[in-house]
């Protein structure tokens, strides 16, 4: 799946697992969700691509979890008639603090930019 090759680069290395683990959950259980509702109601790839004015392997493979946002599994949703409704979960406690959040000091930096000018 697309989201294990994303990590969370601002995290210990067991956090970054964990995290990345959770999101990769996550989206397993809204393909299923939608694998489940075309099974259900027997409609084929091809009729879903046609809806949505791609080609059906490119539906095969974002119900593979390859190449997907969440866009596209919001509209294969659509295309077989459900509305997703994306709700918002406090996670478990021992994940990221939000008062270890709000007291990350992140420093500026100043960009370089080492081409010249035009007409130097």
């Amino acid at each position: 799946m697309r989201t294990r090759t994303r990590d969370f680069p601002g995290t210990d290395t067991e956090t970054n697992r964990r995290l990345t683990e959770d999101v990769a959950h996550d989206e397993a259980t809204i393909i299923n969700g939608l694998i489940e509702i075309r099974r259900k109601n027997q409609i084929s790839f091809e009729v879903i691509g046609f809806l949505l004015g791609s080609d059906a392997s490119l539906i095969s493979r974002n119900l593979r979890g390859q190449g997907v946002t969440l866009t596209n599994f919001l509209r294969i949703a659509r295309a077989l008639g459900y509305r997703c409704r994306v709700s918002f979960e406090k996670a478990d406690a021992g994940e990221l603090d939000a008062a270890a959040i709000a007291n990350l000091q992140i420093t500026s930096h100043k960009v370089i930019n080492p081409r010249q000018p035009l007409g130097s």
